[in-house]
């Protein structure tokens, strides 16, 4: 293998606990009550249509900036002080960096929330370097920012890339764009035989993975 691009949340990192549950967090933090929302997890529209229903239910007037601010402090301080990498990731960085494997990240989540997290567990000296849908202008239902990055790795064609994901919506847009996909375990994807189905490998720990079976 000589190309790879990595999801981060959910697929390096054990952080989709906390997103899946950042409006309850913030009710809870901030002694509201429940509400009659459910959280997109697909873009960043999830922060508005929040917003919108604690307002709009609890008779609230609470300003955008506010939110962001809170959520955005939240999340760093977590990535800061003590989000876990998934098991046996560094070790799996490690030896596709030891063997000249040229890596990204390809993220939802913005370059400076994560960073923290990117500097306390010395990721940043695996990767040529990350990529975000905020920054790109595209989410990952399309497989435009993919491709932007096999390109800027060096890859000539997405079947030279293995994309490490652990959601469906993104392993099934990496699959059909022609790229070598390997499904991440994580607790909070509930559709793992569908994601399974879009697979080239499916694994629970990166010690499972087959190498013969990567691309060349």
């Amino acid at each position: 293998m000589r190309y790879a691009i990595f999801d981060f949340d959910g697929t390096l990192i054990d952080s989709m606990t906390m997103w899946r549950n950042m409006g309850n967090i913030f009710l809870k933090e901030n002694n509201l009550p429940p509400l009659k929302y459910q959280k997109k997890m697909r873009n960043d529209t999830w922060e508005v249509e929040f917003l919108k229903a604690v307002n709009e239910q609890l008779g609230l007037d609470i300003s955008q900036e506010f939110f962001f601010k809170w959520f955005s402090d939240y999340v760093i301080d977590a990535y800061d002080k003590h989000l876990p990498l998934k098991p046996t990731a560094y070790e799996f960085l490690e030896k596709l960096h030891n063997d000249g494997v040229k890596m990204c990240i390809c993220s939802s989540t913005h370059r400076f929330m994560m960073e923290p997290a990117l500097k306390r567990l010395d990721l940043l000296k695996f990767f040529e370097f990350t990529c975000h849908c905020n920054d790109f202008g595209m989410e990952k239902d399309k497989p435009d920012i993919y491709l932007h990055c096999a390109e800027k790795l060096g890859a000539a064609s997405p079947a030279e890339v293995a994309v490490f994901e652990d959601a469906l919506y993104a392993v099934k847009t990496v699959s059909e764009a022609g790229f070598y996909t390997v499904g991440i375990y994580d607790v909070t994807e509930k559709n793992t035989e569908e994601v399974k189905r879009y697979c080239h490998q499916y694994i629970e720990n990166y010690n499972q993975l087959d190498f013969d079976k990567l691309p060349l």
